[in-house]
């Protein structure tokens, strides 16, 4: 097990460098859920508690350029309405020099606009390093990538001046629940984007599960590696082979592989009309959104006998409510069910927040891919510079 060790830091008059991760859910610039924000305040409050000053430094979408609509100034107002006082600096050169002082918030620029952050250069990761006198990772979300602020700035501080954060140690002592010694039946409600980063993940996953509830996007390329009609929905080539081979490995071990009885579909375009059809019916001109109300119904009652769920499974668009009902109705089944349950990712929590009972979820875990990765016990980059020494 992993633990936090900066509440044994004397840090006050220090400066803590703090990689967390706000890639909060957006609507043009304006914050849709504050769920990341809001996780992310124990160790900020920690932190401001004992006299240190931060760094705050993270990621937002997935720009190309400096795109403005990205950048980390978005976040701004909505710590100031919380009672925070952030500076925004974004060249990181100026931070070293400025004075430190306590309970002061400074605020970087999208790490992503710098091309060191992806492209792993040591040099960065120094100049990172040089503004502060200690680490911290609270960024679950991107515990599973290799990114420099995550897998590389911290051996850039010694072993007892680097730590993961409270958010960090929340995520892994719920997940454990999951991957140590579930309760069975164990089933996963996988779908939703990102299909050529969760595919490799499930193959992993087998070994605790009983069941694999696969819903759109995801489906469509295990259902194309079958041969069967997908139309035109989202579907990864890259993966159709490992696809097959993790459908032969499900069979071996005796995990029930479930698919859709019926789809939410459009038309040629994902803007068009909706309307329903059985997976029997699924033709050539149409796309998969989500699922119909016929599977609701067949995997409610999955979740009705199960005893560990997890849902990272957000089908359909934020801009088109009526996409994501299918999604809720799911999870609204979880909120009856005794299981212990975990809603995982973003945009999965999005839907989790808008139902009437999502109190009654286990955990909301705020990395989606991230759990899927420590739950599949692969290394995971983010988390091996907190290898307990």
């Amino acid at each position: 097990m992993y633990h936090s060790t900066f509440t044994q830091w004397i840090i006050k008059n220090k400066r803590i460098f703090v990689r967390a991760d706000l890639n909060v859910t957006l609507n043009d610039t304006i914050i849709t859920n504050e769920f990341r924000l809001k996780s992310i305040l124990p160790t900020i409050d920690f932190i401001l508690k004992q006299e240190g000053s931060i760094v705050l430094a993270t990621h937002i979408g997935r720009p190309i350029h400096k795109e403005s609509n990205f950048s980390t100034k978005i976040l701004l107002p909505w710590f100031e309405k919380h009672g925070y006082s952030l500076i925004f600096i974004p060249d990181i050169s100026t931070i070293s020099t400025m004075k430190v002082t306590p309970r002061q918030i400074i605020l970087l620029e999208n790490l992503r606009f710098f091309p060191g952050e992806k492209n792993g250069d040591p040099l960065f990761a120094k100049q990172l390093a040089s503004t502060a006198d200690y680490y911290i990772n609270d960024a679950f979300g991107t515990i599973h990538r290799s990114d420099c602020s995550t897998s590389l700035l911290p051996y850039e501080f010694s072993e007892n001046k680097r730590s993961i954060g409270f958010l960090i140690e929340k995520e892994l002592r719920a997940l454990n629940k999951l991957k140590d010694n579930p309760s069975h039946p164990f089933i996963a409600i996988i779908g939703g984007g990102k299909v050529e980063d969760k595919i490799p993940l499930l193959h992993n996953l087998l070994k605790n599960i009983d069941a694999l509830l696969l819903c759109p996007a995801i489906c469509f390329s295990f259902l194309k590696s079958l041969g069967h009609e997908t139309g035109q929905s989202l579907v990864n080539n890259s993966t159709l082979s490992l696809c097959k081979k993790i459908i032969l490995e499900a069979e071996q071990r005796n995990v029930s592989l479930q698919f859709p009885l019926d789809y939410q579909v459009t038309h040629n375009s994902i803007n068009e009309k909706l309307s329903i059809v059985s997976a029997a019916q699924f033709s050539h001109n149409l796309i998969g959104i989500s699922i119909g109300p016929k599977t609701v119904e067949y995997f409610s009652k999955e979740i009705n006998n199960a005893k560990t769920i997890l849902f990272n499974c957000a089908m359909g668009f934020s801009d088109r409510p009526e996409t994501r009902q299918s999604a809720k109705d799911i999870i609204d089944a979880m909120t009856k069910s005794s299981a212990e349950t975990v809603v995982a990712g973003g945009d999965s929590i999005d839907i989790a927040l808008s139902t009437k009972n999502y109190r009654s979820i286990s955990h909301l875990s705020s990395g989606g891919g991230a759990a899927l990765a420590y739950l599949s016990d692969i290394p995971l980059p983010g988390l091996a510079p907190f290898e307990e020494y």
